[in-house]
């Protein structure tokens, strides 16, 4: 069905291709002239069952914030395609399970554990299900950073203390804050947004209208600061009140912050933390992770910020400052390889750092800070951050060819040496080159050079580059851990407890084995006797080559061959999972064959996971690929499947499927026969 949105001074109105099919009109200015009227109008369903979809395309039709969107989606009990409740048909149907079940209080981490995944475990330490409506209530309730928990919690005494209580339902509804009995279901009107909705919203923190300039946010905090008394912030309590709108003190305990205060902490933390930097070193030019009082003085007084200037300063009246931010921390332009190594040298002979290792170079390039022997905890500048995010780049890859080039050798340490013999063998060049202009033996292309490359081999030459390797190298037989290993990070820790590093078309190859959940690692290393050991000997390479699983030749990387690299959507990589009834069958014939006796959610999500099930005995068996699917369509949609399933045969959620479940769930519908 297609649509048209037209848009006037006043109005945008919907319509579907069906000259009778008007869904709605949103006021966009001005006051309606019918005082009744409401600023979303929306057409009497009646029996038409696409008209909550008819109206989130029309929603998503609209010019307004995305915010706005979902804060109407939320308000209308359109969230999620129209699955999930109103605010008020949500704080009803919690308040009716809590009156239920006899649970005085519900706390935000029940509360998102309802959430997530559909069990809520109790004071008592046991956990049950939850019907589908509460999951979906509780979903409502933790959206926009648990906004609604805030609101409800706090509705009795105007406290948050992180507990919702039974009484606080019948208080929400006595100040307005929703509707009684979940809501007015059933009206005649027409369906819509009362004129203030988003008024409301904005002021109740719901939506925010603008994250605010650094001035502002600045500001903020430090009035923040000094009106609860709070010395110094750190930069974990900031991440803290950006991320969930909290604040837990030193003396332990957690308050909720208002919404301009985490709206504040988020500009403070967006940017790899550029104004918590730049702020917290304000007095003394030291950056000790701790933001101040006086920290904000001081930034005004030598100018860092200045009231309705964005970090550049451009006037931002009250807006967001731009991305890129200061320190150029969210610069998408790395500096090219020589100038990463030149600055990455300057570096360590400034700071007298001593050779630097790959975590060292990792902490600097995520994290901006460097812990250095001592065990003390610097700021390092933009530049060096960057430069370390080349270093680190496609696996580490210029890491690994720098700290080798004085004698080939990798031992994980970088010194200012290695630089110097990088720039004599040529491997980069002398000069530096500026900021995000590769020179010549600068940046390498990431989709062609070594690790980087995105064209993985093609089976047979996978287990060619392997099987030569294990043979070059002595390495005996190789384990799925030390594959894995060697397609993640380039290097493999051998038998001896030592690592090493492995070439480029070793890992390339690994990742060959290791893709679609270890398909082809699960078929070589079985090769010679059939049996899943989890061991890949040469001999198994020789047997695959016999029995024509892989061919001989080997072939090109990124070349498939005859008996190459299979399709990703057969076997287990397969994304066309089977249905709830040819899953149900797969799954009880296996436990049937295999004697398992019934299965455990874990076991399940084992199986669709990694292929393998550990039993009762301890003992891991691969299972086969048609029960790895069966058991992906049992978890998939938060293991709906496995839940219908396993309380088929009593109605209750013990988390165990057995055979007879299956049967039960035939007899009585749940999946056809």
């Amino acid at each position: 069905m297609s649509s048209t949105v037209t848009t006037t001074t006043t109005s945008t109105t919907y319509t579907t291709e069906d000259p009778s099919g008007f869904v709605g009109t949103l006021k966009l200015t001005g006051a309606p002239s019918n005082p009744e009227e409401v600023d979303i109008a929306l057409h009497d369903p009646g029996n038409d069952k696409n008209y909550k979809q008819e109206v989130n395309n029309w929603l998503n039709s609209l010019p307004i914030p995305d915010s706005v969107k979902d804060m109407i989606r939320t308000n209308m009990g359109l969230t999620g395609g129209g699955n999930q409740p109103s605010e008020s048909g949500a704080a009803k149907t919690i308040n009716d399970f809590q009156k239920n079940n006899n649970i005085g209080l519900l706390s935000s981490s029940q509360m998102k554990q309802m959430a997530d995944t559909g069990y809520l475990t109790g004071k008592d330490g046991k956990t049950v299900q939850v019907p589908p409506d509460v999951q979906a209530a509780a979903k409502v309730f933790m959206a926009n950073d648990a906004a609604f928990f805030k609101k409800m919690e706090s509705a009795t005494n105007g406290k948050h203390d992180g507990q919702l209580g039974q009484g606080d339902y019948g208080n929400a509804v006595k100040d307005g804050t929703i509707q009684a009995n979940g809501g007015s279901n059933g009206n005649n009107g027409p369906t819509g947004i009362p004129k203030d909705s988003f008024m409301s919203a904005v002021m109740n923190g719901h939506v925010s209208p603008n994250r605010p300039s650094e001035y502002g946010a600045a500001k903020t905090i430090n009035d923040f600061q000094k009106e609860h008394n709070i010395g110094l912030l750190s930069d974990t309590q900031m991440k803290q009140m950006a991320d969930t709108g909290y604040l837990t003190g030193k003396d332990g305990k957690t308050i909720q912050v208002p919404p301009e205060v985490q709206d504040a902490a988020k500009t403070y933390m967006a940017n790899d933390a550029a104004l918590f930097k730049k702020l917290e070193s304000a007095t003394d030019g030291k950056h000790d992770g701790q933001l101040g009082q006086g920290d904000f003085n001081h930034a005004v007084s030598d100018g860092r910020i200045a009231p309705n200037y964005g970090t550049n300063g451009t006037p931002t009246p009250g807006g967001q400052p731009p991305v890129t931010g200061s320190g150029n921390t969210g610069n998408t332009n790395l500096p090219s390889d020589s100038s990463a190594v030149n600055t990455i040298k300057n570096f360590q002979n400034d700071k007298n750092t001593g050779m630097l290792s790959d975590t060292q170079m990792k902490q600097m390039a995520d994290t901006g800070y460097l812990t250095g022997k001592d065990g003390k905890t610097i700021q390092v500048p933009p530049e060096v951050q960057q430069a370390a995010k080349t270093y680190m780049a496609n696996d580490g890859e210029l890491f690994k060819k720098i700290e080798s080039a004085t004698n080939g050798q990798h031992d994980g340490l970088l010194a200012t040496w290695d630089a110097d013999a990088a720039v004599k063998d040529g491997s980069v060049s002398a000069n530096g080159g500026p900021n995000g202009t590769p020179t010549p033996g600068g940046q390498p292309p990431v989709a062609t050079t070594g690790s980087g490359n995105t064209n993985l081999p093609s089976d047979s030459s996978a287990v060619n580059t392997i099987k030569n390797f294990q043979n070059d190298k002595n390495t005996g037989m190789l384990s799925d851990t030390q594959m894995k290993q060697m397609a993640d990070t380039g290097y493999l820790t051998g038998k001896d407890g030592k690592t090493i590093q492995v070439p480029p078309e070793v890992q390339q190859a690994a990742k060959t084995y290791m893709a679609n959940d270890g398909e082809l690692f699960k078929k070589i290393e079985s090769a010679t006797n059939g049996k899943h050991d989890g061991l890949l000997a040469t001999w198994d390479a020789d047997a695959a080559v016999k029995d024509g699983s892989v061919s001989a030749n080997g072939g090109p990387n990124g070349t498939p061959t005859p008996g190459g690299q299979p399709p990703v959507t057969t076997g287990t990589g397969n994304t066309n999972l089977p249905s709830d009834s040819s899953a149900v069958g797969t799954i009880k014939n296996f436990q049937n064959d295999k004697a398992t006796g019934m299965l455990s959610d874990t076991q399940m999500k084992q199986m669709a996971d990694t292929g393998y099930l550990t039993g009762k005995d301890g003992k891991t068996i691969q299972v086969p690929p048609e029960v790895q699917q069966a058991a992906k369509a049992y978890m998939a949609n938060d293991a709906e499947l496995f839940k219908k399933i396993e309380s088929a045969t009593n109605g209750q959620h013990d988390g165990l499927l057995a055979t007879w479940d299956a049967d039960a769930a035939r007899k009585d519908g749940t999946v056809s026969a």
